[in-house]
């Protein structure tokens, strides 16, 4: 039996996961997490489809989840998500959890990233991520200003 690579690396998500539990009182810090999935042709109606079923999802299972919303390109094939975790235990819950459920459909009929990670992400699921080929990109915090 032939394990495909997706596979691998969401047991290693799942296994980064266990290792960050322990390291929980030292990682408080929020991360930022937004990423964009492409519809491949004529699948843009499934891709927000499966994004319905994911919200729901999170919203019911995810408490480590602070935020979430989505927003849906001009032309319908690509989605915009945004994501805040309370820190780096609710990442890692949810790429062991929905991201280990979902992801693997929906390469089969959508193009993932880039995935844009901002915060203190553990050396062990930035590799996991890496290992996912999404595009993934790790920034520390955001430069600017606010008129707040």
């Amino acid at each position: 039996m032939t394990v495909s690579p997706i596979k691998s690396t969401l047991a290693a998500i799942a296994i980064a996961a266990a290792a960050t539990t322990s390291i929980a009182e030292t990682a408080s810090s929020e991360i930022d997490l937004t990423y964009v999935w492409t519809a491949h042709d004529g699948q843009a109606e499934r891709l927000v489809a499966t994004y319905d079923a994911v919200g729901d999802m999170l919203e019911a299972h995810e408490p480590g989840l602070l935020f979430y919303e989505i927003a849906i390109s001009e032309n319908g094939n690509q989605i915009v998500i945004r994501e805040v975790f309370e820190d780096s235990d609710a990442l890692a819950f949810h790429l062991s959890e929905t991201a280990a459920k979902f992801f693997p459909p929906l390469v089969e009929f959508a193009t993932p990233g880039p995935f844009i990670f901002r915060g203190d992400v553990p050396e062990d699921l930035k590799a996991a991520a890496y290992q996912m080929n999404m595009g993934a990109i790790f920034t520390g915090d955001w430069d600017g200003f606010s008129r707040n």
